[in-house]
């Protein structure tokens, strides 16, 4: 970010050696400016802030995700030193430290931050920022995939995944889902059951905030397919295939907090023989169909 840093002008005057002679007077408080335009008096000044993303809500709001930038500025224009002047944990970052402006990158955990600035003869002016970490997972409204084609059958459905809570902004952190072992019983009994997979790399999440929170700029496609041969005419035995999904998130390019498990998302297929209901269920979502009755020859 291009800083817009002023220093006041020394005052460096002599005075005029030709008669008669004049005698100079300070400038009062007030009046002086320096190069770059910025107050280099000892008025007052506020701190004012504006999120670098553009929703959820005003961008004003002092309550803010992990990883959210917010540029900071000092009204009227004055040339500061910026500091964080909260514990010495993790509490995030400024781009400058001396000028009218810097910007505020917010840490990897959640915590109370207070920025302060203070001009060179002393006035000064903070802001508190709460800094929120993820909450939950969440997918935003799918696209049901489920389709019956002799001799299988396939429940699901495709949709993005969303970031809670929806009133901050996590754009600027990326996603991952990490390693589980299934549970499986019933009709979806495997041994040994298998190991949901790590996504492999960290995914990027967008600037869009909906009602399901920041969404990620993909989709996921979540489905259970079976052969139609395992549910018998007159079955009594369920069916259960279950993934406890951990979900991480770190700021984008890394960070402290080594990919925080923010969530464990359930992952979860099953079958009710007595109504003979295949459904697959991932975080708030989810599809069902009615597996038909065996054609009998």
């Amino acid at each position: 970010m291009c800083l817009a840093g002023c220093t006041s002008d020394s005052g460096n005057e002599t005075a005029s050696q030709s008669a008669p002679p004049e005698t100079t007077t300070p400038p009062s408080a007030g009046t002086g400016t320096s190069n770059g335009g910025a107050t280099a008096t000892c008025e007052p000044f506020m701190i004012t802030s504006e999120t670098v993303a553009t929703t959820p809500g005003a961008r004003t709001r002092t309550r803010i995700g992990i990883g959210e930038e917010v540029d900071l500025a000092t009204d009227p224009v004055t040339t500061v030193t910026w500091t964080i002047v909260s514990d010495n944990g993790q509490k995030g970052t400024l781009s400058t430290a001396s000028g009218s402006t810097s910007q505020y990158t917010a840490c990897d955990r959640a915590k109370s931050v207070t920025i302060k600035a203070e001009s060179a003869c002393g006035r000064t002016d903070t802001q508190t920022f709460t800094v929120v970490e993820p909450s939950d997972g969440r997918f935003t409204a799918e696209t049901d995939v489920s389709a019956i084609t002799p001799p299988t059958i396939k429940v699901g459905f495709q949709a993005a995944p969303g970031i809670m809570p929806n009133d901050v902004s996590f754009y600027n952190c990326d996603l991952r889902e990490g390693v589980c072992a299934a549970i499986t019983s019933g009709v979806f009994l495997r041994t040994p059951p298998p190991n949901h997979a790590d996504t492999g790399q960290w995914l990027p999440l967008t600037s869009t905030v909906g009602p399901d929170g920041t969404e990620f700029s993909g989709h996921d496609t979540v489905t259970g397919t079976r052969l139609l041969s395992q549910f018998p005419q007159n079955g009594t035995t369920d069916g259960l295939f279950h993934w406890p999904i951990p979900w991480r998130l770190q700021v984008r390019g890394g960070g402290t907090n080594g990919g925080l498990v923010f969530d464990t998302v359930d992952h979860e297929l099953t079958y009710t023989a007595s109504t003979r209901l295949m459904k697959m269920q991932k975080a708030n979502r989810s599809a069902q169909l009615t597996v038909p009755q065996p054609t009998v020859p």
